[in-house]
């Protein structure tokens, strides 16, 4: 299906006091010709912007986003996909040229948008501080959320990206800036939808004051077409001739734009990139920018190439002349072992009048012994080319951590060492040596030091096997009597496991779970340790999907069922139960609510909603924690939203005061996403979230104010970290899967 918007980006850009016309590290591109099918309606553009203290020339700069489109319309899947790809490949290449300067103290990060427009829809990745807004019809709109997309690319292997979309329509604009203006914010833009080019160019840079790096893009009705465009400053033209005769020729007149056809229009060639300035879009004078050095028909230098490679195997490319020699080498010395195999031969063999052999025998004994002299030889000769590559990479893992104990920053301590293991990494895919370890030892202590990081020594809780294989364990409790209860999702049912003094075994009599009579209760999806004292016994209460309680009572065989009294709205998807004081909680994200039940009554009453006029979104709530009647809730996107009951305003999103070494405070903390939240009550009263991607659990003040985290010492069995949960005598449980591990917190 043809789209029916034409776009153009301009620049924005005051750099060093001057109005600047081009700004390095911004490309579009159309479908070329043979693009794949997945592709073909596809419209990029690239705004990459590097820094730091070792930047790109603008050549190298054309020359790498030109070759980030081409990936780009290489790849197949989805557009996300494709975008995901182009920018993991991106934060390699940074990531290895930072590890190979990290010795001269030298580092380039990348802030990147990647924006992708299919018909009227746009797809944009976010990495780093980049910003985005979109202003429409409707008022703006602003894509950035603080820490989420990382330092940028180019520091670790793990890229973070963000994704946004949002539908676009003729006079829409869009502003993108790794360091936008303090004055821009979704009030002061909103009124940007429809103007001119020419007053957007104005409004935006000449009423910005100081430095300014920005890219503008404008939307508008036509039949397709990107451009690039760049302002024609004053100091562009060049001003007339004074005292010139009427008899003077007159300057030739302006070449107009050629209309743009069906298909998206292509960059200019180098012959239009000459021409004088086009002055039809919306009035103001651009001119068309000069395309990338690499050009369709020739392609880059080798070297160029090799540094505009966006692929995970781009250290590859300085081990090339080594691995061209090393085959010279091989070659010539298979040629001599087989000349010298074949002269050892005759000289071994006894003359025909004393042996007479086979022809066939002959033969075979003629090419099988110089092809194990060579095979022998060659085996000696990898292995030691193979050790020079370890030492290599070994020598520089070395120099990094050198320069890091002689930094004093933290910021440059973290860099140094991270490229110590980066250079590790490296050395250990020739060879594992008892050197290398212990550097690898040092580094990651040095690291955790500097994020503040304590090592938990996890063993087993669980022999394998006991827990069914299906079994995905999302929740865990723990007693004072160090009894552990799991919630297996798959099978929407609680066990139960006795700790025996050496580990835990499952308590085959107990069950709490989904029945058919006398209520029926559908599979359990959350469940909370209930208050002590309960007159049944009762030490853990579940939550079904339909609004029902279970109360497990330990070593049985049968539960307590409560039906709860439904809200006024009934009920839409129940997520999360929690208990404080008596009083129970329940989080209901489909009708974006959260009830308040009276224990008094046995939460018989009908219930009331917590919130009083401010209610916060919480369509992405996942779950919850309440202490002292303030109400903690966690999002998926790792954000915390703070309450008290029926009290005015709710505190969204909760600023996470982060006492890392040059780690910002924000909505979110870098690094982690969120999945579970723990209250622990006093003696230490405190917040523990679960980050399950990096199996590391984060231990908070009832402020939200970061205190150290708890990761495995060990390397467990790989996957995702699914629940966790912290006991009074600081016994630390976490589940992967229907895997379990317990330790202890320091």
């Amino acid at each position: 299906m043809m789209t029916s918007l034409d776009l153009v980006l301009l620049p924005l850009a005051r750099i060093g006091g001057k109005e600047r016309s081009k700004l390095p590290g911004v490309h579009v591109a159309a479908p070329p010709r043979r693009a794949p099918r997945a592709r073909r309606s596809d419209r990029l553009f690239v705004y990459l912007s590097l820094e730091g203290n070792a930047p790109l020339s603008p050549t190298e700069m054309e020359r790498l986003t030109a070759r980030l489109a081409a990936e780009y319309y290489k790849t197949g899947g989805s557009s996300t996909a494709a975008m995901r790809a182009v920018a993991e490949g991106l934060n390699e290449l940074l990531l290895q040229r930072n590890l190979n300067a990290v010795s001269r103290g030298r580092q380039a990060v990348g802030v990147l948008v990647l924006g992708v427009i299919r018909e009227r829809r746009l797809y944009l990745l976010q990495s780093g501080a980049a910003h985005a807004y979109l202003v429409n019809a409707e008022g703006a709109r602003q894509f950035y959320e603080p820490g989420a997309g990382g330092r940028g690319l180019g520091v670790s292997r793990a890229a973070k990206l963000q994704f946004y979309q949002a539908t676009l329509n003729p006079g829409d604009v869009l502003l993108m800036s790794p360091n936008p203006p303090l004055n821009w914010n979704t009030t002061t833009l909103r009124n940007l939808h429809g103007l001119s080019l020419k007053e957007l160019y104005q409004r935006l840079l000449r009423r910005a004051t100081g430095e300014m790096e920005a890219v503008l893009m404008q939307v508008g009705a036509g039949k397709g077409g990107i451009r690039l465009v760049a302002p024609q400053l004053a100091s562009d033209t060049r001003p007339p001739a004074t005292g010139r005769s009427s008899s003077a020729p007159k300057p030739s007149p302006k070449r107009e734009p050629a209309p743009p056809t069906s298909r998206p229009t292509p960059p200019p060639s180098a012959d239009e990139s000459s021409a004088a300035p086009i002055a039809d879009l919306n009035g103001v004078a651009v001119s068309p920018l000069k395309p990338p050095a690499v050009a369709h028909k020739s392609p880059p230098p080798p070297s160029s190439q090799a540094a505009a490679r966006p692929s995970s195997a781009t250290w590859l490319t300085e081990l090339a002349p080594a691995l061209k020699e090393m085959g010279r080498s091989v070659g010539k010395s298979l040629q001599q072992v087989a000349q010298a195999g074949s002269v050892l031969f005759q000289r071994m063999l006894p003359d025909d009048s004393t042996l007479s052999l086979p022809g066939s025998t002959m033969a075979f004994i003629a090419v099988a012994v110089p092809l194990v002299v060579v095979a022998v030889s060659a085996v000696v000769y990898f292995q030691r080319g193979q050790g020079a590559l370890y030492d290599g990479y070994f020598s520089r893992a070395q120099q990094a951590a050198v320069q890091a104990q002689q930094f004093e920053h933290p910021g440059e301590q973290r860099i140094g060492w991270q490229a110590t293991l980066g250079y590790l990494d490296l050395a250990e895919t020739y060879r594992v040596t008892e050197e290398s370890q212990t550097l690898r030892l040092t580094a990651l202590q040095a690291l955790d030091q500097l994020d503040k990081v304590v090592r938990v020594e996890y063993q087993r809780a669980l022999p394998a096997g006991q827990l069914p294989a299906s079994a995905q364990i999302t929740r865990m409790v723990t007693t004072v009597e160090n009894d552990l209860y799991l919630l297996d999702a798959a099978a929407g049912q609680v066990y139960r496991a006795v700790f025996t003094g050496k580990g835990y075994e499952l308590d085959e009599a107990f069950f709490c779970g989904k029945v058919q009579t006398p209520l029926i209760v559908s599979a359990l999806v959350d469940i909370a340790p209930l208050p002590p004292g309960h007159p049944a016994g009762a030490t853990v209460a579940g939550l079904d999907g339909d609004g029902n309680v279970v109360e497990c009572l330990p070593a049985r065989e049968d539960q307590l069922i409560i039906q709860l009294p439904p809200p006024a709205s009934n009920w839409g998807t129940p997520r999360a139960l929690a208990f404080d004081a008596g009083d129970l909680y329940v989080l209901d994200t489909l009708t974006n609510s959260i009830w308040y039940y009276d224990g008094v009554n046995n939460y018989q009453d009908l219930p009331e909603f917590f919130f009083n006029e401010d209610v916060p979104d919480m369509k992405g709530a996942i779950d919850m924690a309440v202490s002292n009647g303030t109400l903690y809730l966690l999002s998926d996107d790792g954000s915390m939203a703070m309450a008290r009951f029926q009290e005015d305003p709710v505190e969204q999103p909760v600023i996470y005061q982060d006492t890392r070494p040059d780690f910002p405070d924000g909505p979110t903390m870098v690094g982690a996403t969120f999945r579970q939240i723990l209250f622990s009550p006093p003696p230490d009263p405190s917040i523990y979230l679960l980050d399950g991607g990096e199996r590391a659990i984060y231990h908070f003040s009832l402020q939200l104010v970061y205190q150290r985290q708890f990761r495995p010492s060990l390397n467990l069995p790989a996957g995702e970290a699914t629940a966790f949960t912290v006991g009074q005598d600081r016994r630390v449980f976490l589940a992967l899967g229907n895997q379990v591990y317990f330790g202890f917190l320091p």
